[in-house]
Formats: C-alpha cells, structure tokens, sequence
C-alpha cells in the first residue's frame, strides 16, 4: 500500500572519515536530516561486500596520498583506479560514478573531450614524450620553446613543471615543484626554479618517464610583476564560481603556495564583470551588514537570507568579509545563494550561503 511518503535512500560516503570533504559532506547532509554511513578507504579490500551498498546513494571521495614520492603516488593511483573498477559493479547510485571519476583524472582523455565537443583548449602534442631529448627535438620541430610537462593522472599540481627552450642558446630553463632525492623524484609542493641544464634536464626526464602530457605555455597575464589566471567553475550552462590565482612563475596552482587575489583588482571590463557575476567581500565585518540595514532591512531578514549572522559576542556582523565572491545559480540561472572564497590564509577556504 502506498502510504504517500517516499522512503529516504540511505547514503553512504567512501573515503577518509576524517577529511574535510568527509567533515563537510556529513554536515550537510545532517542538516538535512540524512544518516550518512562512512566506509574507510582502508576497509575496501577485495573482501568487501559490494552487497552492503545495494540500493544506497554512493558519494566517493578520493584517498589521501602519504607520501611524497612520485613513483610511489603512481603506485597508489593504480591501486585506487583498480578500487573504483571494483565499485563500478556496485547496485547502486553513485552521486560522482567511478567511470567519471577516473576520466576526470586522465588529463589527456578529458582534454580529447573538450576538443571533440568543441571546448577550446590549450594546444596537446598528440607525442608520447618520455624523455628531455625527445621532448626538445619534438620543440624544436614545432618551433615551440616553451611547453608545460603535467602528469597524466596525479592530481593537487603534483609534478606539473614548465619547462623553456632557448632557440639558440639551447639553455634550459624549469619552473617545477619536484625535487630529486637519492634519485627519486620528490613533490615539495613548492614551487622552484632550476636553470641549471644537466639538472633540469635529468629531473624532467624522469618525470616523463611516469607518462605525462605536454601542452603548449601560452604566457599569463601580468599584474604587479606576477602573472595570473582564472580559475572558473562551469555547470549547468553557466559559472558556478571565480577565483583569480597569482604566482611569482608560470604555475598559479593555489596546492603550491600561490595566492588568491581579488578579482576586483584586475582592473577587467565592466561588461566582464557583470557577465560572470563577481564581487568581493572587504575586509571589514560589517560593510554588508550596515548598508542592508540602512535600506530598511531587519536582523532576522538578514539571517534568514544566509548574508549575516547573530551572536551574543558580536551581534549582527556579515557572513562573507574578506572574500572573491560568485553567485550560486539553478538550473534556471536563478541566485539561490552565494559562495566566497578567502583572500589570504584564512578558514574555511570556501563558504556558501545556506539552503
């Protein structure tokens, strides 16, 4: 009989119990009503019962890496690729599928994809490239002297470099956060500068040889003599979020040290602006809180709408300061909330408007 009340599916969350994804996916979830079961990744051997997450709603988070050895990373991946073929057998719903998963992670596979569904992209050499000889005399060919070098599945910046040619001097210059250590290749996850040939040249050849995609460096944009970039979040046929990235090289990645920086600084077009819908949050506590108030606006309004918050402490003070802030939009390109993303050193990382 058909009571009228659908039936909850029960959710379950692989990965690290303790993470942030883990920590902040519980949490949602809790306010939302819904039990979470976590199963560790430690706990999926070939002995796990696939049966246990029949019917489920499966969320998979991906495995902390322990170490900083780039050969035993790769090591780790195969055996995490070898995990998600297993779960792919599962009866149930996946939130992220395991197939998407791995696809996202092959750079070179899902830049293929881009291109054939007509996404512009940075220039692939189509080469399997496996050593600096090879890699240079494939340059030279191409009349193209400065390339970025990324691993084809790590993840987190681990081991991209860019790496310049000079076309008559044949000097050699590598922007990278590896190192080698009693020759093993090492993330330092920092970024360094080696102008040295025979090193750069030793350190890059054993970074090709764990398989790797060379792409084209097309120079950043320069802003207070440090380049930049956008990072931009696109689903559901428009952008979901912004950050500008700033680095002291050519590698802006956010895991090696580098800097958010305030969209608004970078001097862009109005009309560019309005278009991707940024905004930025002072530093100040109470700038947002004040103006709305002075509109008319009251305290529970305000809370309610997820832009301020209320404490005995500090009273009503915004919920976003010091923040690059983006719009949150449905499906229909209609604002349900807001996200911001800290300048600086500050946590969390990331804040959202509430539900």
């Amino acid at each position: 009989m058909n009571t009228g009340k659908q039936e909850k599916r029960r959710v379950v969350l692989i990965g690290g119990p303790s993470s942030k994804r883990a920590v902040f996916f519980q949490k949602a979830a809790g306010r939302l009503g819904v039990p979470v079961h976590t199963v560790d990744w430690e706990d999926f051997t070939e002995e796990f019962d696939l049966g246990k997450l029949q019917g489920a709603a499966v969320k998979i988070d991906p495995p902390a890496y322990q170490t900083v050895q780039l050969c035993q990373m790769q090591r780790e991946l195969k055996a995490y690729h070898s995990k998600l073929q297993r779960l792919s057998q599962a009866d149930c719903h996946f939130l992220n599928p395991p197939e998407a998963i791995w696809q996202m992670l092959d750079k070179r596979g899902a830049k293929l994809r881009l291109l054939a569904h007509g996404v512009l992209s940075t220039e692939m050499f189509p080469e399997e490239i496996t050593s600096t000889a090879q890699l240079e005399t494939v340059m030279e060919e191409r009349r193209c002297y400065s390339v970025f070098v990324k691993p084809r599945y790590f993840s987190g910046a681990a081991g991209v470099s860019a790496f310049r040619l000079h076309p008559r001097s044949g000097s050699r210059k590598l922007y990278t956060s590896c190192r080698l250590e009693q020759g093993r290749l090492i993330n330092t996850k920092r970024l360094a500068c080696i102008e040295g040939n025979e090193e750069a040249s030793r350190l890059l050849s054993q970074l090709l040889s764990l398989g790797c995609v060379v792409e084209r460096w097309h120079p950043k944009a320069d802003f207070h003599g440090k380049s930049y970039d956008l990072r931009v979040v696109f689903q559901y046929g428009h952008i979901a979020a912004i950050v500008a990235r700033q680095s002291k090289g050519p590698i802006t990645n956010l895991h090696l040290n580098n800097q958010a920086l305030d969209v608004g600084e970078l001097g862009l077009e109005e009309g560019t602006i309005h278009k991707f819908g940024l905004g930025f949050a002072s530093k100040f506590s109470d700038d947002l809180t004040r103006y709305l108030k002075g509109k008319g606006y009251q305290d529970e309004l305000l809370k309610e709408a997820g832009l301020c918050s209320i404490d005995e402490k500090y009273g009503t003070h915004d919920k976003f300061w010091n923040r690059v802030m983006f719009p949150i939009q449905d499906m229909n390109h209609r604002v349900i909330g807001f996200g911001g993303r800290v300048m600086g050193e500050g946590k969390p990382k990331y804040l959202n408007s509430p539900e």
